[in-house]
């Protein structure tokens, strides 16, 4: 008989708890609705740098010291693994694989 009140005083006040809570719970508290902002339609830059999840260099597409076009690939180390400049002592095409 004492778990069959603890069962109906448990219920009732879990019940009694849920409709209190509609009527005595602090007023809701909701976010500003901000308008989207639309993409730009034009980004300028001297040099774009892609960067790996730890932050550091993978890439670079921008302009070299004379100002022509160039687009950089580095290893892990940050070291010039292929690039569009013809002169650069490391640059390979992309294909080219040197593990054997």
């Amino acid at each position: 008989m004492n778990r069959k009140v603890h069962l109906g005083l448990s219920l009732a006040a879990g019940l009694l708890g849920g409709v209190l809570s509609h009527y005595v719970a602090p007023e809701m508290v909701h976010a500003a609705q901000v308008a989207p902002v639309p993409p730009p339609k034009e980004m300028r830059a001297q040099s774009f740098v892609l960067v790996n999840s730890d932050g550091s260099p993978a890439g670079l597409f921008g302009f070299d010291r004379a100002g022509r076009p160039n687009i950089e690939l580095f290893d892990r180390t940050g070291k010039v693994v292929w690039s569009t400049d013809i002169r650069a002592a490391n640059s390979k095409p992309l294909a080219v694989n040197e593990e054997k």
